[in-house]
Parts: structure tokens; C-alpha cells; sequence
């Protein structure tokens, strides 16, 4: 045993760190054998801990007499800490492990890291128990090698209580293998192998025939947020369905704008904006019906008596989903209520129960979603941990709401992809669809740094299994954007503009074209939508359309000619 202090700034830390005598005091960073990722992950408490995943990785401590390499000790004292040496710049770190407590049912438990004894930075949180063991994960990515450095698990409110820990994983990826896998997932998940068989009338095999064939709408969504600013502006409207088959209104649908006095409707610009994306095919979602910030609150509601405000809020879903029943594909219910909670505090814990029944009923084939920011955007906000979020979504679905979507909103600063992965990875236990709903990079970045980190963002976001689409908060008004705009007002594009062009040519077939083969038969591997197909041969034409939906299985479709 070895110890070592001060590590977090402004008070001090003892770390009671734990390797193996013949791993020469410390543990070395090393690259996995096959590069493979694990998705694996548990939101569930259990009553005993997992193995580790990828078999600790690098932390191989322990005597041998102890296969699970429980640790135990005090925080505000000692804490469970391992040592690790040269952790290498740009690496992937993916971390994990079970956590128990004693001394306290509950607490915010939070894995940090120093490097080389310079500030410490959080790199997964769990909510542990005291009855049984629960999983975190998480990770990070280093801007320089490190020499020493030092992983060590802490209560989020520093109130003494005994930390156990155990199957502590750290697993480093090379960026070659971390971009691997992204693209082996996306061609399990966003893509599906198509045969064109082409027959004569008799059912005779044609030889040599010239297949064509061309991707005409894409099954992913991926979207960005409009404004009133696009009605009557042609060339914003072409530039926008010219990329995206998805949209998201960024203020139009929010009370304060639909209602500003009490009864005052205002719905003429929502309508506009629903035609525009309706005449164009473009999916939309609705955001939002409530917003628990009351800052974001209309003002004339906020002195509303209970009584007055639970008749008023009645009023506002009825008047909203009535008049745009099956119009909106998602609804965000109630906005980032694990940050705010002006309606629950003013109507009780039940308030968002019924909010969702009440949507639900008003407009049932809508998806409903909760909404929050600071989930996968960062480690830091003790309020919207992805437990935190988790045991949000179950309260919500144990009393009865008909709650089906997971929304993260990721603003983003300096993305920490490792984290990101493994926080999805937990959400998607819960077998719920997935959006980023309000993808953006942070404003203080220059307009290249931007550029790089949103493109770090969107591939991940689309690699990963359980996220179903994808939405940018980049509404173009005269005078700039949120945070980020993907051009400037006159429609020139900004380097972030480019990423995303870059990135939607590349995630979609365009034309690809050949003979078929001695079996009559052209093979693809295409990405999900809907293709048309154009055959020749010899005299005869004949064109077709199909679709990939997702499969594992090669869809073959046959064109007679």
C-alpha cells in the first residue's frame, strides 16, 4: 500500500491506493487485444456485483485471494483509489465498476480523476445503496499524457459514510479503435445488405443487366430546430429540406408564446411553420407543453392560486394537442424537471404524472418524452445524472404515465465522448427510444473548435445502438443562433455548416450502379430508407421502388423485366 494526498483542490485527501506487488507498484496503460467495445451496462441495484468488463482492464490489483477485488474505506478520510502510469493523450478511457455503501440508505457517488496530482475532473456517478451493489460507468479522454494518475470514488456531499467498491474496470481504446467501432455499429444498425434479383416474364435469370439504384428518403431523422424565420424566406426553406427530414420549432410552441395573456391564443405562426414542414414531409416535434423553469414561465401565470393554475394548465394541453392531435410526432411534456420545478412545487409530486396522462389522452398516437440538458453533456450537474434521470423515468412509469421517449438535449462544451457513450449505454437499458433533441456546441469555442467538436458529437450519436434520432438547435435568426449556426444569414456555410454536409452525404447510398451477375443478381449494402431502382436490359426498362428497413437479414427484392 502506498497513499497519497491532496489531490482535490482546496482541501485535502488521503487516497489509499491498492496494486499488485508484481505489477511493479502501478498499473501501465495497454491497448485491448481486438479494440472491441462493450456496451454493456446496469441500472438495476443487484445483490451481487458483475465481473468486471474486459476483465479490469489495465487495473489488475489484488492478491489473487480475493477474485471480485472488493475495497473498502472511509470518505473525508480515505478513499477507494487506484493508481495509474502513463496514461496516454487522446486515448478513449472507458470506466466502470459496482458501488455499495454503509452508513447511509443513499448518495450521489462520484469517480473523479487527477492527473498528476493537477485538479481532479469527474468521470462517472452513480446513486449507491446500502442494500445492494450498483453499477457506474463512464470515462474520459486526456488533452496530455499523464505520468501518474490517480481514479478515486467520492461522496458527492463529502458526508462520511464507508465506500465499497468492486469489478473496477479501466479500459483504454486507441481513436482508430474507438472510430471502428463506430462504423461496425453503423453498418449493423443504419445500414442493411439488398440483392436486386432480375428475372424475364418466364423466371429465367437475366444476365448482365444494368441495375441502378438510388436512395430517395432516409429512415434516420436527423433534424435541426426552425423559427419564424424561415416563413416567406425561400432560400432558407430550400436550404433546410434540401438536408433535413426532421424539424423541431424552437420557441413558437412554448405557453409563453402561444399564450401570453390569460386566453390570448396565438397560434397563426405555429400553423405556418406545421405547413411548411408538412408540405415538405419533414417529421416535427413538438416542444414543449410545460417548461418546469420559471424563468421560462409565462408571467401571467406565475401568481396563479393552485386551484387556477391546475385549470390553467388543463386548458393549455387540452387547447394545444387538441388543435395539432396527430400532427407532432414527439411531445416534450414537461421540460427539465430534474433541474426546475415550478409546476410540481406549486401542484404537488403527482403534477407531471398528470400532465402525461392528460397529453396521452389528448393525442395518443404522440411519443411522449421527458427532456433535460446536462445528462451526457457533462459530469458534473448533481441534478441531472444519468441515475438521477433514470429513477426519474421509473417513478414515472411505475405511477402510470405512458411514457416513451428518452430526450438529452447535449449543449455542449468540450464533449467528453467516452462519457457519452457509457452514459447511453445505461439509458438504453431502459428499451426506450433515444434523442438528442438540441445538439449544439458552446459559443466560447472559435468557430473550428466548434467544428471538431460537434463532428466528435454527431458520429457518436449516430453510431450508438439505441439512439434514434438526432436534432441541432441551430434556428437561423439575422442576428446569430442559440450558441451555434450551421451558416451565416445569407445561407454561406460555417465550418460547423460544413460538418454537417459532410456528414449527411456520407450517411446516406446516393446512386451506386452495376450488372448483375451470373446469377442474374446485383448486391448493395445500402443505408435504411427508400430506394428506387431502375433495371435495363437489352430493349426493356423497368423501374421499381423498395425500402431497408432494419433487419439483419439481406433484403432481396425482385424486378421483372
Amino acid at each position: 500500500m502506498r497513499s497519497r494526498g491532496s489531490f482535490a483542490p482546496g482541501h485535502a485527501v488521503v487516497f489509499l491506493v491498492w496494486w499488485m506487488a508484481h505489477c511493479g507498484g502501478g498499473l501501465v496503460a495497454a491497448m485491448p487485444p481486438d479494440g472491441w467495445y462493450d456496451y454493456t451496462a446496469h441500472t438495476d441495484c443487484r445483490g451481487r456485483p458483475e465481473p468486471a468488463q474486459y476483465n479490469g482492464g489495465i487495473l489488475k490489483y489484488g492478491n489473487g485471494d480475493d477474485p471480485n477485488g472488493y475495497k473498502t474505506t472511509e470518505t473525508g478520510v480515505l478513499s477507494p483509489a487506484f493508481v495509474v502510469y502513463n496514461l496516454n493523450k487522446s486515448t478513449m478511457y472507458t470506466f466502470s465498476g459496482w458501488v455499495k455503501l454503509e452508513g447511509s440508505p443513499s448518495a450521489l457517488i462520484t469517480a473523479r480523476l487527477a492527473p498528476d496530482n493537477s485538479g481532479t475532473r469527474c468521470i462517472g456517478t452513480v446513486l449507491a445503496r446500502s442494500d445492494c451493489w450498483a453499477f457506474l460507468k463512464g470515462g474520459f479522454v486526456l488533452d496530455w499524457p499523464t505520468q501518474t494518475s490517480v481514479i478515486f470514488f467520492q461522496n458527492a456531499d463529502r458526508t462520511p459514510m464507508k465506500i465499497t467498491t468492486a469489478s473496477a474496470s479501466l479500459q483504454p481504446f486507441t481513436t482508430e479503435q474507438w472510430s471502428m467501432h463506430q462504423k461496425d455499429t453503423i453498418r449493423k444498425r443504419r445500414k442493411r445488405m439488398a440483392t436486386i434479383h432480375v428475372a424475364d416474364p418466364h423466371g429465367t435469370r437475366v444476365v448482365g443487366a444494368s441495375v441502378s439504384v438510388q436512395q430517395t428518403s432516409k429512415d434516420f431523422p436527423l433534424g435541426s430546430a426552425i423559427a419564424s424565420t424561415i416563413l416567406g424566406n425561400d432560400a432558407y426553406q430550400k436550404w433546410f429540406v434540401d438536408r433535413f427530414n426532421a424539424a423541431v420549432f424552437e420557441d413558437e410552441l412554448k405557453w409563453y408564446s402561444t399564450e401570453p395573456a390569460s386566453g390570448l391564443l396565438r397560434f397563426d405562426v405555429p400553423d405556418q411553420m406545421l405547413a411548411f414542414v408538412r408540405s415538405h414531409r419533414v417529421m416535427v416535434r413538438g416542444h414543449n407543453i410545460f417548461w418546469e423553469n420559471q424563468d421560462a414561465t409565462p408571467r401571467w401565470v406565475k401568481g396563479l392560486s393552485p386551484d387556477d393554475l391546475r385549470s390553467a394548465v388543463n386548458t393549455r394541453i387540452q387547447s394545444l394537442m387538441t388543435r395539432y392531435r396527430g400532427e407532432f410526432a414527439h411531445w416534450d411534456v414537461n421540460n427539465e424537471m430534474l433541474h426546475f420545478n415550478f409546476y410540481e412545487q406549486r401542484l404537488g409530486a403527482n403534477a407531471t404524472m398528470e400532465f402525461f396522462s392528460v397529453a396521452q389522452d389528448a393525442d395518443p398516437l404522440a411519443t411522449l418524452f421527458m427532456n433535460e440538458y446536462n445528462v451526457v453533456e457533462t459530469c458534473d450537474d448533481a441534478s441531472s445524472t444519468v441515475d438521477a434521470y433514470v429513477a426519474r423515468l421509473k417513478d414515472l412509469r411505475a405511477g402510470g404515465a405512458v411514457l416513451e421517449g428518452i430526450g438529452l438535449e447535449g449543449h455542449f462544451s468540450k464533449p467528453n465522448i467516452p462519457y457519452m457513450r457509457a452514459v447511453l449505454d445505461k439509458l438504453a437499458t431502459l428499451n426506450l427510444p433515444i434523442w438528442f433533441t438540441e445538439i449544439d456546441i458552446n459559443n466560447k469555442f472559435d468557430a473550428q473548435t466548434q467544428a471538431v467538436y460537434l463532428e466528435q458529437v454527431l458520429r457518436e450519436a449516430y453510431a450508438h445502438p439505441a439512439v434514434s434520432g438526432v436534432m441541432l438547435w441551430t434556428a437561423l435568426h439575422e442576428g446569430g443562433c442559440y450558441q451555434m449556426c450551421l451558416t451565416d444569414w445569407n445561407l454561406k456555410n460555417l465550418p460547423v455548416g460544413d460538418v454537417v454536409d459532410r456528414l449527411l452525404q456520407e450517411w446516406q447510398t446516393g446512386q451506386v450502379a452495376g450488372p448483375t451477375d451470373a446469377h442474374g443478381a446485383y448486391s448493395f449494402s445500402g443505408y435504411l430508407g427508400e430506394y428506387v431502382v431502375t433495371v435495363n436490359a437489352g430493349n426493356s426498362s423497368k423501374q421499381s421502388t423498395f425500402s431497408l428497413s432494419p433487419g439483419d437479414e439481406t433484403r432481396h427484392i425482385t424486378v421483372q423485366i
